[in-house]
């Protein structure tokens, strides 16, 4: 399959999967996701593009109670918070955020954010879904998750 380019301007989805408390309440009444809402072993959280899956979230659902929430790739590259420090809280290493079209066979729209220098930290990475949690929450639901919500925290 043929890998394309990602569009700074271009919309992609992220499916945040019911029943895994990914969306918390806030004291004040408000949501915020979960950085955990975008764990990846690999550290390189999966999306959609939506310009490749007709810019209908719900072709990013595995079941109807799965929510889908969206980020802007530009906004995604100018993520400037992913960095390495020492035991001195030094900076070693900043890291730049991408994202990439990864087609597979059942999923031509599937790409993948992305940092490089490549995260060899799980502090480091945390970083990253940190940001793209904060990112998420600031834009309306796609597909509001579906699921009973924990009391505030």
């Amino acid at each position: 399959m043929q890998k394309t380019f990602v569009a700074a301007e271009e919309i992609v989805y992220r499916r945040i999967q019911a029943g895994r408390n990914y969306k918390k309440r806030l004291s004040d009444g408000t949501f915020r996701l979960s950085s955990q809402a975008f764990s990846d072993p690999n550290y390189r959280p999966s999306v959609n593009r939506a310009e490749l899956c007709n810019h209908d979230p719900k072709y990013t659902q595995i079941v109807a109670t799965d929510g889908v929430v969206s980020l802007v790739t530009y906004e995604v590259r100018a993520i400037d918070t992913v960095v390495q420090n020492d035991t001195h809280g030094e900076l070693i290493r900043k890291h730049n955020v991408d994202v990439e079209h990864v087609p597979e066979p059942e999923n031509y729209s599937h790409a993948e954010i992305y940092v490089h220098p490549d995260i060899q930290s799980r502090k480091v990475f945390h970083r990253l879904i940190e940001r793209l949690a904060q990112m998420a929450s600031q834009r309306p639901w796609e597909i509001e998750l579906q699921e009973d919500i924990e009391p505030p925290f």
